[in-house]
This record gives C-alpha cells, sequence and structure tokens, in this order.
C-alpha cells in the first residue's frame, strides 16, 4: 500500500524536473570569434562572450543584400518596426521554401535602428505575407515601438519609401512604411563552414539549465554583410 504513493510523487518530480530543465530560446548577435570542434564563440553586441554547441540539424543560411525591387505581391517576408504608425527598421525576403517561418506579430528584441544613429529600440516581429494596396485588419494588433514583421507582402511604391501592407495570418494585416535607410536582405543556403571567425551572425539558441548553449539556427552575414534582424 506504501509503493503507489511513493511511485505517484517519483512521478510527479520526474515531471516537475523535465519542465524546469526545459532549454530556453534566446536570440544572439555578434561576431564569431573562434571556431572549434562542435561549436564556435561569439562575441555578443554587449561585449560578452558567449560559446555555442552547433547542433548536427542546425539550420545556417547565409544573410545577403536584397532591395525593394524584390518585394512582390505574395513574398513571404520579416520585418522589425519601430513606432505607431510602424517604420520598418529592416526587411527580410524569405526563399520559398522558408514561407510561413514565425508567421504572426509578437514581441522581438532591442536591436540597433540602422534607420537612424543606431541606437538600438524596442521591437516587435511580425511575420507573413505582403499584399498590396489594402488596409491594415488588425486594430487590436500588439503596440510597441518596434516590431518584427514576417509574411507575404503586397506592396504600394513612392518614389523614395514604400508602403508594405503584410498578412500576418487569421485574417490580420499590418500596413508598415519602409524608408530608404532600412536594410534589405535575403536568405540563401550554407553549410556550417560558413560559420568562420570574423563573421556577423545571429543565432537563436537554446539555454538549458546547465549552462549549455546549443544554436538551433545561425543566419551568417556574407562577405562581411551585418544580419539586421
Amino acid at each position: 500500500m506504501t509503493k503507489l504513493p511513493t511511485l505517484v510523487l517519483a512521478s510527479l518530480l520526474a515531471v516537475v524536473t523535465g519542465a524546469q530543465a526545459a532549454p530556453k530560446i534566446e536570440r544572439l548577435r555578434g561576431t564569431v570569434e573562434a571556431v572549434s570542434g562542435d561549436g564556435f564563440t561569439v562575441k555578443t553586441l554587449d561585449g560578452a562572450s558567449e560559446s555555442v554547441v552547433l547542433a548536427p540539424d542546425a539550420k545556417v543560411s547565409w544573410v545577403v543584400p536584397s532591395s525593394l525591387d524584390g518585394i512582390k505581391d505574395g513574398v513571404f517576408i520579416g520585418t522589425a518596426t519601430k513606432g505607431e504608425p510602424p517604420v520598418a527598421l529592416e526587411v527580410v525576403l524569405f526563399p520559398e521554401a522558408m514561407r510561413g517561418t514565425g508567421e504572426g506579430h509578437y514581441d522581438w528584441d532591442m536591436i540597433p535602428d540602422r534607420t537612424a544613429a543606431g541606437a538600438p529600440v524596442k521591437s516587435a516581429m511580425t511575420n507573413g505575407t505582403v499584399k498590396a494596396d489594402v488596409h491594415a485588419t488588425a486594430p487590436d494588433a500588439p503596440r510597441v515601438k518596434s516590431a518584427m514583421t514576417n509574411g507575404t507582402v503586397k506592396a504600394s511604391s513612392g518614389s523614395a519609401e514604400r508602403t508594405l501592407t503584410v498578412d500576418y495570418g487569421q485574417g490580420q494585416s499590418l500596413q508598415i512604411l519602409v524608408p530608404p535607410q532600412a536594410p534589405v536582405v535575403s536568405f540563401e543556403p550554407a553549410s556550417a563552414s560558413a560559420v568562420a571567425p570574423g563573421a556577423k551572425v545571429f543565432v537563436i539558441v537554446a539555454r538549458g539549465d546547465d549552462g549549455r548553449v546549443t544554436a538551433r539556427r545561425v543566419a551568417v552575414g556574407k562577405d562581411g554583410l551585418t544580419p539586421p534582424m
């Protein structure tokens, strides 16, 4: 009669321990300092050094320059924005194979404002499909000083800037002004060899309770480019 409560307690402890051990997802930005074995070291923007394990199934991509001309109706993009109405801090054009990645509108990180003096600003992420000349349909969307919008774009253009309407799912969309200073980039396939000393990187990592940091996705700036996301 005493074994059942003991087994139940052991099971509950195992569940709690498993929940506590769930890794925390973080985003690192910086420069690769060194590469060794199955990992690399990143000097982050705040000056810290992080040792990162590159998982065998980690996705590695080049970040390459693109332009507003590449944004066509139906393209899936990501864009970090600031202010209300939202103004793009950068725009990422996703390859078709990455359509749907992170679709939605949600809080993001403090990132450098490359459209101004480069000071960090709070942002949110919106991923979706660009559609042109339609009105935003999400009056209740989260309002933040900056935001990331990823989606399929339908766009109307002006002489020096562009307004995009991004549909980020469930019938909701957001109109975003893209100033001429906003970096526009895209992704290209890459191998782990792209992670080399001196490379500028954006890394999505999982940090375990034991302090182990494992990369799940690495975006590497090609030819010295700094990933703007």
